[in-house]
């Protein structure tokens, strides 16, 4: 025969478990469907984009395709985005990098926003574009880092582009022969600081230019509003912008 006293006790322990399981369930849902929740964009900055009589944004499927109104050099950009980013959020950051140089960019969708769950979203890209007849492969944070290793993987790219990115320790980029390699910092990124750049740069083996922007913090490479502490910038969004169009577009210019 059960003492109602314990009874009373142990069911009452019982609800406070539930109560803290539930709990529990409840915050680890809820910082998932964050996490997994893309960063929302600066939509008058993407429209202005899709507004511009120079440029043609051409909606696939996978992928973004911004376009020079006049038509393309033949050279094509692959650029993954940043973490719990979307395609177009990087269309205002590429938009007069592509009026200045001609090169089309094809921005890949990621599930969630996240690059290394589609990481072999370039070989879409590539089939899906047979007019393009060279290739360079990019991206933002750790979309970069996901480009890198994919460029280590299939060798047949002519450049590398990291914007607050950087190569893993196990991509070693100098068996590629001919790679131009790019890597855009800022000063004021408190989530990919230069000197990490440069560190797995060299570890990586090969020449490369890194070019830090002053002021610069991470969410400035594209147009969208990131939830964390991605840095405290000194210079504006659009100052942030040009500099970083003025670097990309300096360097692919020189390389092609």
């Amino acid at each position: 025969m059960s003492h109602p006293a314990r009874s009373s006790k142990f069911r009452r322990l019982r609800r406070v478990l539930l109560a803290t399981l539930l709990g529990i369930v409840v915050v680890l849902g809820t910082s998932a469907a964050v996490l997994l929740t893309p960063s929302p964009v600066e939509e008058a900055e993407v429209a202005a984009v899709r507004a511009d009589p120079a440029l043609r944004v051409v909606e696939n499927d996978g992928y973004l395709a911004l376009l020079p109104a006049e038509g393309s050099t033949g050279t094509g950009m692959i650029f993954y985005p940043g973490a719990r980013t979307v395609a177009e959020a990087y269309l205002p950051s590429w938009a007069p990098i592509v009026k200045a140089t001609g090169m089309a960019v094809y921005l890949a969708e990621m599930p969630f926003g996240f690059a290394s769950l589609r990481d072999d979203a370039a070989g879409d890209i590539i089939a899906a574009e047979p007019s393009v007849g060279s290739w360079w492969i990019g991206g933002h944070s750790l979309g970069g880092i996901t480009a890198a290793r994919y460029a280590d993987d299939h060798q047949d790219f002519e450049g590398l582009l990291l914007w607050a990115a950087f190569p893993e320790e196990e991509v070693v980029l100098v068996d590629i022969p001919g790679l131009e390699v790019l890597a855009v910092t800022g000063s004021r990124d408190e989530i990919v600081p230069t000197e990490v750049v440069r560190e797995r740069l060299e570890q990586a083996g090969i020449p490369s230019d890194v070019v830090e922007i002053d002021g610069m913090e991470h969410s400035q490479f594209g147009s969208y509003r990131s939830i964390f502490g991605d840095g405290d910038p000194t210079i504006s969004d659009a100052a942030a912008r040009q500099s970083l169009a003025e670097a990309t577009s300096g360097f692919l210019s020189s390389a092609r």
